[in-house]
């Protein structure tokens, strides 16, 4: 605090006395709260109001000084102010009642320096007036800190909502823990969660206390974004960011709700400025499995990526294939070599092997539908499943061999652009 002045001021000579009175008239003030908010009643343990009892003493701690004319509202007090309001979000205590506080402290305050004042002494009460601004400025200025940090608090950015994103997405969803945090930040859980995982194309996939602040503004503006087109029909959605990936933890009942899933993520991919890659969990009961389905949907996001899927949330099981081929070093060199001579004969003779291949498959082996969707007469058709016999050395109408070209083209389809 600034030096007590020797002076006849009377603006002073109050500031001195609230210095004198402020252990006593700090433990007041949280007297009234607890008698006067409900949910300050229903806070447990003294050392939550002794942390309260302290703050009071700071807060009139910088009204004298800013009374005496030092610094006042100083950046210590208002991160005290945020540390603070965190703790009551964790003690359950409301936003409304929050606010509430500040009025009461204020009005106590008030209420000293009146008390204080020399009833015959005009100077001294023309010196309240001018001190009753400087409270209800202060109490402005703690509350609107205060309720900042409160709403961080119970979003993603606040540590609470990191908390239970990452007990839900370690699996842990079925402990009392989440269960405790999801009450205390007002979160319906569904009893079951499909993920998405939304990737904006060159946002770091990293893990990183401070970010670039253009990585900043895309993850903001997609998690903005997935709140708002991510619309389960009951219980409510969590967001946050991980890893580069905005991750979305979506309520759904059963298997049949991952259609609305997909739909909505349409919607968010559609209504984005930057282009996205998304990735979906399947279906999977109970919060526990929360950590599984995480598992599939970074899975499915970075095979989304490897492809160049734009536009629309792919699952793992639609790309299963994609999924094994990746896992094996060995099954891809295979698979390139099946493949190499179609390729290498298309690119030489400017032949469509690879297609008569992809059409032959999409119909189902059928000769006369894979011409039709050739725009070619079905001898053609055999003609070039001859070709590619004599070029790999393997029958596109044995089944296991044609199953090996298959998986070829799925390789290639993977690791060619979108």
């Amino acid at each position: 605090m600034a030096a007590w002045r020797c002076d006849d001021d009377p603006r002073h000579v109050i500031a001195q006395r609230l210095a004198a009175a402020k252990e006593q008239l700090a433990r007041t003030i949280v007297d009234r709260l607890r008698i006067d908010i409900v949910s300050y009643r229903l806070i447990e343990g003294e050392p939550e109001f002794d942390d309260a009892v302290a703050f009071s003493v700071r807060c009139i701690e910088a009204l004298v000084e800013g009374i005496l004319g030092g610094e006042g509202i100083s950046q210590s007090l208002l991160r005290d102010t945020r540390e603070m309001a965190r703790q009551l979000v964790t003690q359950g205590v409301s936003m409304n009642a929050m606010q509430h506080s500040g009025r009461v402290f204020g009005a106590s305050i008030w209420e000293a320096v009146v008390a204080s004042v020399s009833g015959g002494d005009e100077a001294e009460r023309d010196a309240a007036m001018e001190i009753g601004g400087r409270i209800w400025r202060l109490v402005d200025v703690i509350s609107n800190t205060g309720a900042h940090a409160y709403l961080d608090e119970i979003t993603d950015r606040g540590l609470l909502g990191r908390q239970l994103l990452d007990a839900l997405l370690a699996g842990r969803g079925d402990t009392e823990f989440v269960h405790r945090l999801a009450r205390t930040l007002h979160l319906r859980l569904g009893d079951s969660h499909a993920v998405v995982l939304i990737r904006g194309d060159g946002v770091p996939i990293e893990e990183a206390p401070e970010r670039p602040l253009a990585t900043r503004v895309a993850l903001d503006h997609i998690v903005e974004a997935a709140r708002s087109r991510l619309r389960p029909s009951s219980g409510s959605l969590l967001a946050g960011i991980r890893l580069g990936d905005v991750v979305a933890l979506y309520p759904v009942s059963g298997p049949d709700e991952l259609r609305r899933v997909r739909h909505d993520s349409a919607t968010l991919a559609r209504g984005l400025s930057v282009d996205v890659s998304i990735g979906m969990s399947g279906w999977h009961e109970g919060l526990a499995s929360i950590g599984l389905a995480y598992s599939e949907a970074r899975e499915a996001v970075e095979i989304a990526v490897g492809t160049g899927i734009r536009g629309r949330a792919i699952t793992l099981e639609e790309v299963l294939v994609d999924h094994m081929l990746r896992s094996s070093s060995h099954a891809q060199r295979l698979l390139d070599a099946a493949l190499r001579p179609l390729l290498d004969y298309d690119r030489e003779h400017s032949a469509e092997l690879v297609e008569t291949l992809q059409a032959y498959l999409a119909a189902g082996t059928n000769l006369t539908q894979s011409a039709r969707l050739l725009t070619v007469h079905p001898n053609t058709v055999v003609y070039r499943l001859r070709r590619i016999r004599e070029l790999t050395g393997r029958d596109p109408q044995s089944i296991d061999e044609l199953l090996v070209l298959f998986l070829a083209l799925k390789l290639n389809e993977l690791r060619s652009p979108w």
